[in-house]
């Protein structure tokens, strides 16, 4: 399997985490092969081939959830990952309504969702996709309509301490109540503050482990004082421990 990840365009960089494409030499395997995701503060927009037909699109949310299912007979997959906090300024909806929530291209951005499918599915490369679906969100930022520029600085914020800040200072910080905070953070990003922090604070783990010994020296290097609260928010996120996790997983 190769895989590619392509940096976004400066002017989408606030919007865009990447764009990331998987290509087989032959399909995956119909059985034994699954696929696991866990919680996630992405959304992430999907396409999957088989050969040159589009198998399938989807716009899977941000997520608190953890999931498995199989993934065979793919040849390549395609997809872009979006913070959840774009959601309001590039689909033009609060985050909080694709929070838990999968749909596909069409019944999320009806006629706009089907032309870029049928768009993507005619192209062969991953630059040629990256092209399309730039000039569609650049498209959408200009229709803003839902966005919080306000409170998007606000995650910003969280995701350049990877989820170690203190919450009530944050909201002070905005000369928000907590109660206006949450309700307007939730709004923009999918989740209640402290949550997302939560997220964004275990991905960052997953994402560096490579850095340190084991987990459990990530897990104090990124704030976790406690090991028995490190693995309660392991098993919340990918329903595993974290031993169990990456044997199964791979990662």
């Amino acid at each position: 399997m190769s895989q590619q990840i392509i940096q976004p365009c400066e002017d989408l960089k606030d919007y865009i985490s990447h764009f990331w494409a998987a290509t087989w030499e032959e399909p995956m395997p119909l059985t034994n092969t699954t696929y696991y995701a866990t919680a996630n503060s992405l959304t992430e927009l999907v396409f999957g081939f088989v050969g040159s037909a589009k198998l399938f699109s989807s716009v899977r949310g941000h997520t608190t959830n953890h999931i498995q299912f199989p993934a065979g007979d793919l040849q390549e997959l395609f997809g872009v990952s979006l913070y959840s906090h774009a959601v309001p300024f590039l689909f033009h909806l609060p985050a909080s309504e694709l929070s838990n929530y999968s749909v596909s291209p069409e019944t999320l951005l009806g006629d706009d969702g089907k032309f870029l499918t049928e768009k993507i599915a005619l192209t062969s490369t991953a630059e040629e996709r990256v092209r399309i679906l730039t000039q569609y969100f650049r498209s959408q930022l200009k229709k803003q309509r839902w966005g919080d520029p306000f409170i998007s600085k606000a995650v910003r914020q969280i995701r350049h301490h990877s989820g170690n800040l203190n919450i009530t200072d944050l909201s002070n910080d905005f000369c928000l109540s907590q109660k206006q905070f949450e309700r307007r953070f939730k709004a923009c990003a999918g989740f209640n503050p402290k949550l997302y922090a939560r997220i964004v604070r275990f991905e960052t783990i997953l994402s560096n482990r490579t850095r340190f010994v084991n987990l459990t020296e990530a897990a104090h290097a990124n704030g976790y004082y406690d090991q028995a609260h490190f693995i309660h928010d392991f098993k919340t996120f990918t329903g595993y421990s974290p031993n169990t996790f990456l044997a199964l997983s791979g990662y």
